[in-house]
């Protein structure tokens, strides 16, 4: 059964605003649209996202600027809060042996379908990531986005103008190779079977230049309260996440979200049934929760309300409302307690 990887929108950073500087909001526009995403996402990052869609958005930013190493630059451009709070975690650690071990155990936090590992040998530790999505759209900008901000954080504990022995990725060699090199500073080792960071072992031991004060540190147990909402881990909960993403844009059609997901929509029909589910009653429940929270917490009108659902009528609406509460949406309304 296939699971979408799931990453954190907030992973593009200042992507929607390196496309707008450089070409404009129309081309923000046609980024985000040509991936089948909401242009609201470039603005409101909390939501969870496919990793497909993120390798989509890079290599669609690439081609509307023709920067054949956008992913690289996206990466130099990131802060390390615009990963979360995942990041912060393992900058806390006191030396670098375990910042790398806080990164094997908890990237699932902020992103399904990567892992983090760490392999000593012949004096060398190899610091690598690797993503179970193979989509080869976009997927070198995905991998080279990364490479200076672990590289930062490896900074952290080996100083400022510290370089490592070399990079290893996974991806063949693009014919911008010179220049990534000659960006990065080191060798480039390319058809690798990670994306690593390679040093030597005996590094492992350095502690932290500079210590994070203590009420900046981020414990294990603050960081799982603060992302208790963890990237999809089955069909249901990722087509759950695709759903309400595009509910928010009034859109809901079977071929969009199985599109998002990677499969094709005869597959996401059958991996739903599976689980005794079919697509258009996932819709229908998740119109009807947003329906009831927006009636309750908010004045919008219900004609409003009906077509930011994708109703085509506010009639439409108000006939699956009642058979969904028994009720008009008006009157539950009236009906529904304050909250706060």
């Amino acid at each position: 059964m296939t699971v979408t990887s799931f990453t954190t929108a907030s992973g593009m950073g200042p992507l929607p605003r390196l496309v707008e500087s450089a070409k404009g909001a129309r081309a923000v526009e046609r980024v985000f649209r040509a991936e089948g995403l909401p242009l609201w996402l470039a603005h409101d990052q909390n939501n969870k996202i496919p990793l497909r869609a993120m390798m989509g958005l890079m290599e669609r930013s690439s081609r509307e600027l023709g920067d054949e190493l956008f992913g690289l630059h996206l990466g130099l451009a990131m802060r390390p809060e615009d990963y979360g709070p995942f990041v912060r975690y393992m900058a806390s650690a006191p030396d670098l042996l375990t910042m790398i071990r806080r990164s094997i155990r908890s990237l699932r936090y902020h992103i399904s379908g990567c892992e983090f590992d760490l392999e000593i040998f012949d004096q060398h530790a190899r610091w690598g990531i690797r993503t179970s999505d193979k989509t080869s759209f976009g997927r070198r900008h995905l991998v080279e986005h990364v490479i200076h901000p672990m590289l930062n954080l490896l900074r952290r504990y080996l100083g400022p103008n510290w370089s490592p022995l070399r990079v290893e990725v996974e991806h063949d060699r693009p014919e911008c190779w010179r220049r990534l090199e000659e960006s990065i500073g080191v060798p480039v080792v390319f058809g690798s079977d990670t994306n690593a960071i390679v040093f030597p072992a005996t590094l492992l031991s350095r502690r932290a230049l500079h210590q994070i004060p203590a009420k900046n540190v981020l414990t294990w147990r603050e960081l799982r309260l603060m992302v208790m909402r963890r990237p999809p881990r089955t069909i249901v909960e990722a087509a759950r996440e695709i759903v309400q993403l595009r509910l928010l844009d009034a859109t809901a059609d079977i071929d969009g979200a199985a599109r998002l997901l990677g499969v094709a929509s005869r597959t996401l029909q059958r991996q739903l049934a599976l689980e005794n589910l079919r697509y258009r009653d996932l819709v229908q429940r998740l119109r009807m929760e947003r329906a009831l929270d927006l009636l309750q917490e908010s004045v919008e009108p219900v004609t409003s309300i009906a077509f930011s659902l994708g109703y085509n009528d506010v009639a439409s609406f108000t006939r699956a409302f009642r058979q969904w509460t028994g009720m008009a949406p008006s009157h539950y309304r009236r009906r529904a307690p304050d909250r706060e």
